[in-house]
């Protein structure tokens, strides 16, 4: 499983590191389908709200252009300071 920090912004994880994978994606939990099944990835969705604004790490699966971090688990969130850090560091 890989690493990913980056911000919740509407609802989405804008990753900031690794910077090769910096974009705006969903979490889901489910395992990548053979397919692409972005209905199926939706239903499993990782809802973000309580997380608007903060920095969060995340771990899991991220295939190129696909959208969507799969496997994901959220295993830790920052508090104010630490986000504006994270953000200064990374923007």
């Amino acid at each position: 499983m890989d690493r990913f920090l980056g911000i919740v912004e509407n609802g989405r994880l804008n990753i900031m590191m690794p910077r090769e994978h910096c974009c705006t994606v969903r979490l889901t939990q489910i395992v990548k389908p053979a397919t692409s099944a972005e209905e199926l990835a939706a239903s499993h969705e990782i809802d973000l709200s309580q997380y608007e604004g903060c920095a969060i790490m995340v771990t899991g699966k991220l295939p190129e252009g696909k959208g969507w971090i799969f496997e994901a688990k959220i295993i830790d969130t920052a508090g104010p300071i630490l986000t504006e850090v994270v953000r200064s560091l990374f923007c």
